[in-house]
């Protein structure tokens, strides 16, 4: 009795433990969901975000009347398997029983060898039971989707949330499936093909489609004519690039560049680009500008580097195209825009063209002239003050040492104190304190200042003998006689003498 309650213990504890594993990967294999509508003909693959499931894929099927319905699990998977007749399927997973999503057949397990009439059946009903694919559906789904993954097979009008996709036919009888991604395979080398693209030149103001004529066949040689694709461009000359519009209109002349694309059933992509000139009625025969030479400058006000270039006059007056296109020479020097903004950016020389864009390559140009203008004036002197009657000159610094015109003009706040010459050079007057003021002539008119003071002249101190305590001039004394001399009736003092009159005054300390 121990024994069996123990194995049965055992047993229960087994099985809930083979329970929660399979919970475990029935969960796991949630992620994703399959659903089959056997009706449409539609395999619909949906993964779990978090909140719901979202469709991913769709791929076009072929069921069978003979295909169950209800849920089911995917389960054995096989790269190849056998099949009725015998005949063979590539990438086989079990839907239940002996029904499997598997390729369409082949006669042989051989690539191959696989059966062209049952290939050109996808999208309807022509299984035995068992859900075929494209190898590269089938493929999808056996690497893709784990074991366990919930399959819904069920009935209605309505394809799924993607759609139908359409089933790609194969000429012959036999052979490979155009999906298989194998290197081998040769539809893998092959593309979808456009004809009747060619480059010309469209009557102004004519009727013009940009499909008439142009056709296109799938990898497979089937017409894909209907999946043709257009982008169309314009530019109204080389001058500007290419921008894209709806339409080709021939009232509007330019060049049209029209790209041509196919992509088929099984993603195969085909390319094309023709160009479609429109000629203008009438062409601009000549440009006259606002200006044909100008000077800008840097340095300075905003709108002295600036103006816009435009045409005063397009001859004839109702031509075609009168849009112009602008370029400068030498964008370093200057810029132009579209609109015919010219900016200067640095001092130099350089021609803006302007040009018709209508193809008759009629122009114009101006020439603009840029300089670099003054920004700071420095002035120095040699000394802050100068005598009445003296002269010092003055020294300028410009800044920046590439001003394109560094001369200046010189000013005294009062000319009663101190004058200034044209080239700098100041003379005292009168004593007082002046200013002068410096400016630059160009556009700038930038200004520097200093301020100079003017004094009295100073003139020679007087020289006293020191043996007569007289003053002296040019070493003759006042009295008349020769220096050194002894004047009559005069004694001669000796230093000593002068020392013991000192004493006597003053004291000995």
């Amino acid at each position: 009795m121990k024994k069996l309650i123990k194995a049965t213990v055992i047993a229960i504890f087994m099985a809930m433990a083979v329970i929660m594993v399979g919970s475990g990967k029935a969960e796991a294999a949630s992620t994703y969901k399959i659903k089959v509508n056997k009706q449409c003909c539609v395999v619909t693959v949906y993964k779990y975000n978090g909140k719901k499931y979202k469709a991913i894929k769709a791929f076009v099927c072929s069921p069978g009347y003979a295909t169950p319905t209800g849920k089911f699990k995917l389960g054995e998977k096989m790269i190849w398997h056998t099949l009725d007749g015998p005949s063979y399927g590539q990438y086989c997973c079990r839907i239940t029983g002996s029904i499997l999503f598997h390729s369409v057949w082949y006669y042989e397990q051989k690539k191959n060898t696989q059966s062209y009439a049952q290939y050109n059946k996808l999208g309807t009903k022509a299984s035995h039971g068992c859900v075929r694919l494209t190898v590269g559906d089938a493929k999808w789904i056996h690497d893709k989707m784990p074991s366990g993954t919930p399959i819904v097979i069920y009935n209605s009008a309505k394809p799924g949330p993607l759609g139908k996709p359409a089933a790609i036919k194969v000429k012959g009888y036999k052979g490979w499936d155009p999906t298989d991604p194998d290197s081998k395979n040769p539809y893998k080398k092959k593309k979808p093909k456009i004809k009747g693209v060619k480059s010309k030149t469209i009557e102004y103001g004519s009727s013009f489609s940009v499909k008439k004529g142009v056709t296109a066949t799938n990898t497979t040689g089937f017409d894909a004519t209907k999946k043709i694709k257009t982008k169309i461009y314009f530019r109204e000359s080389s001058l500007v690039d290419y921008e894209k519009v709806k339409k080709v209109d021939t009232s509007v002349p330019g060049k049209y560049k029209v790209v041509y694309s196919v992509k088929d059933e099984i993603g195969h992509k085909a390319k094309k680009t023709a160009y479609y000139t429109i000629k203008p009625g009438k062409y601009v025969k000549k440009i006259t500008l606002n200006e044909t030479e100008k000077t800008l400058y840097v340095g300075g006000a905003k709108k002295l580097s600036k103006f816009t270039l435009k045409a005063s006059s397009i001859v004839p007056s109702d031509a075609s195209i009168k849009k112009l296109a602008f370029s400068s020479a030498a964008t370093k020097i200057c810029t132009v825009s579209e609109k015919g903004v010219v900016q200067a950016l640095k001092p130099g020389s350089v021609y803006i063209t302007v040009r018709a864009t209508d193809g008759s390559d009629v122009s114009a140009r101006c020439l603009i002239h840029v300089e670099q203008l003054v920004k700071t004036v420095t002035v120095t002197a040699p000394a802050d003050t100068i005598e009445v009657g003296k002269k010092m000159q003055l020294k300028v610094k410009i800044k920046p040492s590439t001003a394109t015109n560094k001369e200046v003009s010189y000013k005294s706040s009062d000319k009663t104190i101190a004058t200034v010459s044209k080239s700098g050079s100041v003379k005292g007057i009168a004593p007082g304190e002046v200013t002068i003021t410096v400016k630059s002539k160009d556009k700038n008119k930038t200004i520097g200042t200093i301020v100079i003071t003017v004094v009295e002249a100073v003139t020679e101190p007087e020289q006293t003998d020191p043996k007569t305590d007289e003053t002296t001039d040019s070493g003759t004394s006042e009295s008349g006689t020769d220096q050194g001399e002894t004047p009559s009736g005069d004694q001669t003092v000796s230093p000593a003498s002068v020392a013991d009159a000192d004493s006597r005054v003053y004291g000995v300390f």
